[in-house]
């Protein structure tokens, strides 16, 4: 092996490793990821999600409209049912719908 192979193996292994702990200990032991909820949504009062559906799937729901709760699972605590997220939080938010965040799946209802 070249001298040059075994000194870019013995930078990129140290690095590899690292990446891989920070990403474990960010993740399994801070709780660092974003937990995602549907809660019911008013369509009078504020813009709503609704599934869009395709018309041969007897399944899909398109008139429960919902809005969604994003918080840090660190602060979601462990019942996931009764997840809400409090007034002025910095780590919770709740996201309504606009035409820019729709994802796939999901359409604006109006």
């Amino acid at each position: 092996m070249k001298n040059e192979n075994k000194i870019l193996l013995s930078i990129l292994i140290p690095i590899f490793l690292f990446v891989i702990f920070f990403s474990y200990y960010n993740i399994f032991i801070l709780g660092n990821y974003q937990v995602m909820k549907q809660i019911p949504c008013d369509p009078k009062v504020e813009s709503c999600f609704v599934s869009d559906c395709e018309a041969n799937d007897p399944s899909c729901d398109t008139g429960t409209t919902y809005k969604k709760i994003s918080i840090l699972s660190k602060y979601a605590g462990s019942d996931y049912d009764s997840l809400t997220c409090p007034e002025n939080s910095s780590f919770c938010k709740i996201i309504t719908c606009q035409d820019s965040i729709v994802e796939a799946g999901e359409k604006c209802f109006k």
